[in-house]
């Protein structure tokens, strides 16, 4: 995979700060040259989601996330300010392993078809409190899946 290591390095700490809640944010840049990349994090919102709503958001911020809408629209207001695009969406697995769940699935799809298809998806395990390995995960067309990318450019 080729990324900035400094990059991934903010992923990591952010991943390792919220631990054992699940990181997330997006990182903004140009498609392709990640000396671009700015990296956001977001404040994830699935604790008070599902204190407000238990039934509706059944898991806490300890197995799921949700971005918070305000964070997003600054990220996406400062991505068009400087001629940017959203180019990975990160979250962490605490205490599990990196891998592109169901609901990664679902919240990345709208009628089964992916919501941006070049986007690039980032899962960081953390386990005990530490980073182990992370994962990319990208939209096939042709298989109609996300698949684990071994060699990307984001």
């Amino acid at each position: 995979m080729i990324h900035t290591q400094p990059g991934l390095n903010e992923i990591f700490a952010h991943a390792e700060e919220a631990y054992p809640e699940e990181a997330c944010g997006v990182v903004i840049g140009k498609p392709g040259d990640p000396s671009t990349n700015i990296i956001r994090r977001c404040a994830n919102l699935a604790n008070q989601y599902q204190q407000d709503d238990p039934i509706r958001y059944p898991r806490d911020a300890r197995t799921a996330y949700i971005m918070d809408p305000k964070d997003l629209l600054r990220i996406q207001s400062e991505a068009d300010a400087k001629g940017l695009e959203f180019v990975v969406i990160y979250h962490s697995h605490p205490d599990h392993e990196a891998y592109f769940s169901e609901t990664d699935r679902d919240l990345a799809l709208f009628d089964g078809e992916p919501l941006w298809p070049q986007m690039h998806y980032l899962v960081v395990s953390v386990k005990n409190g530490k980073v182990l390995y992370f994962k990319a995960f990208r939209w096939d067309a042709i298989k109609k899946e996300f698949a684990e990318e071994p060699s990307a450019v984001f």
